[in-house]
């Protein structure tokens, strides 16, 4: 829903010659069509265009023009997630088209990894989560839809440049023959290093200027085939291949109490974050009312990761390696059981393979297995012309099948638990006017404990515990969207989540800890966003988010890591010609908390604002040139303590369709 406004305006001001290829609709989870009594009109969407307009190459970038939403880097890993209302990234499942794409060993992923490309829209959704998701949605659902051709013959290409000897390239070629239509997109992103900014300060074994060890590479291939027999059925094949390496910048910084925790001596590198997926979606309509889709797909994850002995002799040490692979399905029957009457009833089910390589354990191979089984039922009422009332709920199960570790030479298996839970959730929304929505929902949410949560040992620093529960919290939302005048779109959303049996760490003596359901959290707060559309040539954004995160039943430590009280969005669009954009916009985030492996102690991140500025040059029709500058104040911040972000950076990049 974010920012149609915007949308319209950039329309206008480029009299649409850009038009991309459509949304994929078979790739929708949550319904956004207004003409749907089934729409959840809490989710927000950021479109093609919004990703384009912010100069977000991955999904991680894109997520963060999103109120509610925030940066939760784990700097130790060189990996970037996000948090969604407080909710840490394994509690929001993220999906491609539908299809779970996170980790299957932690239930996490690096969506620094994942390039905009091939994306026609992300959908977000954070109170009231549709069940036909399936299981695990306790803070949300990220579903990256891609694109679809429309016209017989059509694509993109493009090309650019950026600090740290960075170079993009991407081809998407597509075609729409009526009852057939194909997709190939490719693309390339990468960099030899990010520079610090000026105001960054040696330590450790940075020296400033350019970061050691912040190269990295991200390659996509992106090929789609779809048979439309008819008005209503569509049946599509995707295969999607991610070839990806990073390195690990060296922790950056030292602080007494950090000292010796070695912390800035991980020598590690990741020359494979390798990803595949396969997945055919199929829609049939067997009658006006009553309509079939199903989703088939395998997912795989390969990860090798090289630790070295040290930062000046380089000799490789040892080498880790996961193995992963998902299989799953989802079946889901929609009954139309009158013109004002929906029922939607779903069966999802995923089974995660893991295999641990290690090195210094040759032939001694784990594997860990698990299967996530999930009931979903919503039912749809516009109750009256004003009312609409969506109520729904899941039943899910987690099954362990296999999880096995090493010990005296020999391996064996760790007991093996099940757990499962019933979340029930309903919506209302109530249009006051035709300029006036009115929203609330309640939704008893829960997230199931992951492999590594039952059974890693954190290099041999955790004990594992294989009869944890569900993690279980009580959403709550409500909120108001008002139109004035269809030139300024304003929205207010209260929310308050109450998290019990919350997975977290505990000391059990001997230096060792172990997972344990023992978290009580509370997240409460509001997300407060206005699009306004001046003119034909001039428009503006503005969101404001406050959230105070804290652990209810720790008087040491009471606060969530990695949330900022108060942030600020804020983006610009001025058009003096018709071939011109003029795109400024900032953030502001007061400080955090941050998590960090190093030391127990309270730290905090300082408060940062960050400008950035691009222009577009349309210099004939169907070629657009860009160029900007991000940091333009060159700020020394960073989400996680140690791992300082980049300077003052430019880009510069052509795009052309046809």
């Amino acid at each position: 829903m974010k920012k149609k406004l915007v949308l319209l305006s950039s329309c206008v001001a480029a009299s649409c010659l850009f038009a991309d290829a459509t949304v994929y609709e078979l790739g929708q989870v949550e319904v956004t069509s207004s003409v749907d009594i089934s729409q959840n009109k809490t989710t927000q969407v950021l479109s093609s265009q919004d990703i384009k307009e912010s100069e977000s190459k991955t999904v991680v970038d894109a997520l963060q023009n999103i109120p509610g939403v925030f940066i939760d880097q784990t700097g130790p890993k060189n990996q970037m997630d996000v948090r969604i209302r407080g909710f840490k990234k394994s509690r929001v499942p993220v999906y491609i088209d539908g299809i779970p794409i996170y980790v299957p060993y932690n239930r996490e992923t690096d969506l620094s990894r994942f390039t905009t490309y091939d994306i026609s829209e992300i959908t977000v959704s954070k109170g009231y989560v549709s069940p036909m998701y399936g299981a695990n949605t306790i803070g949300g659902a990220i579903n990256l839809v891609t694109k679809k051709p429309t016209k017989e013959f059509e694509g993109e290409l493009g090309a650019g440049i950026f600090s740290g000897n960075g170079h993009e390239e991407y081809l998407t070629l597509g075609t729409n023959q009526g009852k057939f239509y194909g997709l190939l997109s490719v693309s390339n992103y990468q960099r030899d290093y990010f520079k610090l900014s000026s105001d960054y300060t040696a330590a450790a074994f940075e020296d400033g200027g350019k970061r050691e060890n912040s190269d990295s590479k991200d390659q996509k291939l992106n090929i789609k085939i779809g048979y439309t027999p008819n008005d209503t059925d569509e049946y599509s094949f995707n295969y999607i291949m991610q070839r990806g390496e990073k390195g690990q910048p060296y922790f950056a910084d030292i602080k007494p109490s950090f000292v010796g925790n070695n912390m800035y001596t991980r020598n590690w590198r990741w020359p494979k974050w390798d990803k595949t997926s396969y997945y055919f979606i199929t829609k049939t309509a067997f009658s006006d009312t009553l309509s079939l889709k199903t989703r088939w797909y395998r997912d795989e994850f390969y990860n090798k990761m090289e630790d070295y002995t040290n930062v000046v002799t380089n000799i490789l040490k040892s080498t880790s390696e996961y193995d992963d692979y998902s299989l799953g399905g989802n079946i889901q029957l929609d009954y139309k059981i009158t013109d004002n009457q929906l029922l939607k009833f779903a069966i999802t089910q995923k089974k995660d393979f893991h295999k641990s390589i290690d090195s210094t354990q040759p032939g001694l191979d784990t594997k860990t297995e698990g299967t996530t089984s999930s009931f979903g039922l919503e039912y749809s009422l516009q109750a009256t012309s004003k009312l609409t009332w969506v109520v729904g709920a899941t039943y899910d199960k987690n099954k362990v099948d296999k999880a096995q570790y090493v010990s005296g030479g020999a391996v064996l298996e760790y007991d093996k638990y099940n757990s499962d839970a019933f979340n029930p959730e309903t919506a209302l929304y109530y249009k006051l006017s035709d300029a006036t929505t009115l929203f609330a929902s309640v939704a008893k949410k829960s997230n199931m404990p992951s492999l590594a949560d039952r059974y890693s040992t954190k290099f041999s620093t955790y004990v594992p515990n294989p009869d944890l529960k569900a993690e279980r919290s009580i959403n709550y939302e409500l909120g108001v969207e008002q139109n004035f005048d269809d030139t300024h779109l304003a929205k207010i959303a209260f929310f308050f989540s109450q998290a019990d049996d919350y997975i977290a760490s505990v000391d059990v003596g001997g230096g060792m800890k172990q997972s344990q359901n023992i978290g009580e959290e509370e997240h409460k707060g509001f997300e407060l966003s206005l699009d306004s559309f001046w003119t034909d040539s001039f428009s503006t954004n503005f969101s404001y988010t406050y959230i105070d995160a804290k652990v209810k039943n720790d008087p040491l430590y009471p606060y969530v890591p990695n949330i900022p009280e108060h942030s600020v969005i804020g983006s610009l669009k001025y058009s003096p010609f018709a071939s011109l954009d003029i795109l400024p916009q900032f953030r502001y985030e007061s400080e955090r908390y941050v998590d960090s492996a190093a030391s127990n102690s309270e730290y905090k991140t300082k408060q940062f604002f960050l400008a950035d500025l691009k222009i577009i040059y349309r210099a004939m029709k169907n070629l657009e040139l860009a160029a900007g500058v991000k940091n333009i104040f060159d700020k020394n911040y960073f989400y996680s303590y140690g791992y300082p972000e980049e300077g003052r950076n430019y880009y510069a990049n052509f795009r052309y369709t046809f």
